[in-house]
């Protein structure tokens, strides 16, 4: 009842930025401020980016013996750490995904970003035609975040229960604000799933990433 009522009012949950655990891996470099189009049939290497840059070591790092870490969130770590003293700003994500958000932690051992359910049911879901709602989180997550890094998987699903002048409005101010605070938007789509305007439209304004393709 609450959550409809929110819903309702179109109020947005806080969400605070926090960092993952730091891996071994070093991150795929994507340029800041730019937003990437995959087409898949299913975000697997949507999320394989994602993950490689909000627990991989950055790809410019500074210090070479850097190491893997458990702590949970560099922001409440106590120990020393090279990442502390470093002048880069290790990435924090921000996921919304069409699938439950306890099977992503479990899958991609994520621990503290933030993940938001596309769907009318479950914990931490929003309902899909509540666009304002995705919105503002999206841009007070930009906003905070010193290292942003978006991932909006569900673009097809949002498009079938909105129609597609709403959500490419979405998707337009999305990247704007991507640019204005240098982050990184990772948006999977499945092109069979959608029309081919609204696709030739993503494609003019995102750069397309192929799972073969070298990094920008």
């Amino acid at each position: 009842m609450i959550k409809n009522i929110l819903t309702w009012l179109k109020i947005a949950p806080a969400v605070v930025p926090t960092t993952e655990p730091l891996n071994s891996h070093v991150s795929r470099n994507l340029t800041k401020g730019s937003s990437y189009l995959v087409k898949e049939l299913k975000a697997e290497f949507s999320f394989e980016l994602f993950v490689s840059l909000v627990k991989g070591r950055c790809n410019d790092c500074d210090y070479l013996d850097s190491f893997p870490c458990e702590s949970i969130g560099c922001e409440r770590c106590k120990l020393p750490c090279t990442c502390k003293v470093c002048k880069h700003s290790r990435a924090q994500g921000l996921c919304f995904t069409m699938h439950s958000p306890q099977d992503i932690r479990l899958r991609y051992a994520l621990q503290t970003t933030p993940i938001f359910w596309i769907s009318n049911h479950g914990p931490q879901s929003i309902n899909p035609i509540a666009l304002e709602v995705i919105a503002d989180i999206t841009i007070k997550f930009l906003k905070q975040s010193k290292n942003p890094v978006i991932l909006l998987d569900g673009i097809e699903h949002l498009i079938f229960e909105n129609g597609s002048a709403p959500v490419l409005r979405l998707l337009r101010d999305i990247q704007e604000w991507i640019i204005l605070q240098r982050a990184i938007l990772i948006l999977p789509v499945n092109s069979e799933a959608i029309e081919k305007k609204e696709l030739a439209l993503m494609e003019r304004n995102m750069n397309e990433l192929r799972q073969n393709s070298n990094d920008d």
